[in-house]
């Protein structure tokens, strides 16, 4: 079997891939699986802190029951690495539906 000019080795696909995990992994996204040339990496959706401590000094601490509801309810986000035969990396976030959410780019 003859690679085509471009295209990059099973090694050198899963290299590529382990750097971004390494690199997604830095920003606080814990891996859930790797496979091949796919990783599905998992984070527990941030709340802004200081936005809800300005608004419950600000409503007098009505915005306090805001705030417990969204710490009882953090959803997972999760993304989707894809190294293909070319070095393209893909990040896929699959639970939303935003089609700005996909993103390529190469190495």
């Amino acid at each position: 079997m003859s690679l085509d000019a471009g295209t990059l080795t099973a090694e050198q696909r899963t290299e590529l891939l382990n750097y971004e995990v390494a690199r997604f992994a830095a920003e606080g996204w814990t891996v859930s699986s790797v496979a091949g040339n796919q990783a599905v990496l998992q984070r527990t959706k941030r709340i802004r802190f200081w936005l809800n401590v300005f608004l419950t000094f600000v409503t007098w601490g009505l915005w306090l029951f805001v705030v417990a509801l969204s710490i009882l309810n953090r959803k997972i986000e999760s993304l989707i690495l894809t190294v293909d035969h070319y070095g393209k990396v893909e990040r896929q976030f699959p639970r939303t539906w935003r089609p700005w959410a996909r993103e390529t780019w190469s190495h």
